[in-house]
């Protein structure tokens, strides 16, 4: 009996030891890779900084923490960060992006040995860093985006650091956009989930980056009425040096929340981010952008004379349901350091011929309201001939903004709320 008792008590120690020791190992791996991305990251601005050529075309992510505690143990290897902050694309003198959120954990563990398991917590900000400028001075960076919500569980499978994909998932999201027309339209999201890839050995015919993404709902603010079945595919066609224009300061880029905003969620130890209204007029004036019925075959090619030095996006589809109307976007943009994106693009309408009949069956619309739905119901069918399909319109951007017949979106889409909710305060 004695005999067996010490053997087993012998078992479970050579158990207790070799799970211990399978924690310790599995936390210096994950310390490792954080250690290593922000080593390569180091190399790569000592190396543009000497002034190698084409090394200032690598883009390096530093990792870097306010505290870092071990655990997990026995089940599982697992590191928690707080007050994490990520730049990519800095270099000597150049300002690049960065990403901070307030909680970090990740846990690698026996059920997923391949795959590096987490989770975000807290708020999180997209920034562009400061950059020095050419006269020695320096300007100043400034927030792109601030996001909170429910926790990001994320999901890394054990690759290079050079390519690799990240999946991630939430049951909440808020997005604060800093900048521009999009800051007075915040986004509320539920149900998100996508992927995101990346590849820093990226020529001109692969992606440097590519996010996908879905949402069970989401409202855009001010407007109270949710788009369901969001989906939506982004992609930066490489190499990876050309992004670099799309977080280039340019001389208006202080009007934003500094920088140092997003810095306050991270940053510390080392690891060895106006809605108008359009009138009547200018709604019927741009009776000339409706085009036959049926989605383009090929999106729009790029605009003449994109050099190297500009950032190429492919919105693949951006679209969801409102109000059982389908809608999605997509089209080709351009952007040259310290620009705004530019390109053509389609908005693609499904189900768009019952969405206007019940707006015109609507006996709360105002008379004046009635007669515009009615021009241009009738403007619609003369273009599409009366054939059944979507309906694809063309869409500008200039100077940032999408446009439709030189009016700008969000006031179009103002305006058509508006009027299908003019009813709802009628007696």
């Amino acid at each position: 009996m004695r005999k067996s008792l010490g053997l087993l008590a012998c078992a479970g120690a050579s158990v207790l030891a070799l799970d211990s020791l399978l924690w310790w190992g599995g936390v210096q791996f994950l310390e490792h890779r954080l250690a290593s991305a922000s080593a390569s990251a180091s190399a790569s601005a000592s190396a543009s900084a000497s002034g190698g050529e084409g090394v200032a075309q690598s883009v390096g992510c530093p990792v870097v923490f306010q505290h870092k505690q071990r655990g997990g143990w026995p089940f599982r290897a697992q590191v928690s960060l707080e007050g994490v902050q990520i730049m990519c694309g800095a270099s000597a003198g150049q300002g690049g992006v960065s990403y901070a959120v307030s909680h970090a954990v990740l846990d690698l563990a026996p059920w997923h040995p391949l795959t590096v398991q987490g989770s975000l917590d807290g708020g999180q900000a997209l920034a562009v860093q400061a950059e020095k400028g050419p006269a020695g001075g320096q300007k100043p960076g400034y927030l792109l985006l601030k996001t909170d919500g429910a926790p990001v569980r994320i999901s890394l499978p054990l690759r290079a650091a050079e390519a690799g994909t990240l999946l991630f998932h939430t049951d909440f999201l808020h997005l604060v956009p800093q900048r521009g027309v999009a800051e007075a339209h915040p986004v509320t999201a539920r149900g998100v989930s996508g992927k995101l890839v990346w590849n820093s050995h990226a020529d001109a015919q692969a992606s440097a980056l590519a996010l996908s993404f879905a949402a069970q709902r989401a409202v855009v603010a001010p407007w109270g009425d949710s788009v369901d079945d969001v989906q939506g595919a982004v992609s930066l066609p490489g190499p990876m040096g050309r992004l670099v224009a799309l977080w280039s300061l340019d001389e208006a880029a202080s009007n934003g929340p500094p920088a140092s905003d997003a810095g306050n969620l991270g940053g510390g130890e080392s690891a060895d981010g106006a809605m108008g209204s359009a009138s009547k007029d200018q709604l019927a004036s741009s009776d000339h952008w409706a085009t036959d019925a049926g989605s383009p075959s090929v999106l729009p090619s790029s605009p003449s004379g994109a050099s190297p030095g500009y950032a190429e996006i492919l919105v693949q589809h951006v679209g969801g349901r409102w109000r059982r109307l389908g809608i999605s976007w997509s089209g080709r943009l351009v952007m040259a350091p310290g620009g705004t994106p530019l390109g053509e693009t389609w908005l693609t309408l499904s189900n768009w011929r019952p969405f206007l009949a019940r707006l015109q069956q609507d006996k709360t619309l105002s008379p004046a309201q009635t007669v515009l739905l009615s021009r241009l119901t009738d403007q619609l069918e003369q273009r599409t001939g009366g054939t059944e399909g979507p309906l694809s319109v063309p869409l500008q951007v200039r100077d940032g903004a999408v446009q439709l017949g030189g009016v700008p979106l969000l006031s179009v889409l103002a305006t058509l709320h508006s009027v299908s909710l003019s009813g709802a305060s009628a007696p």
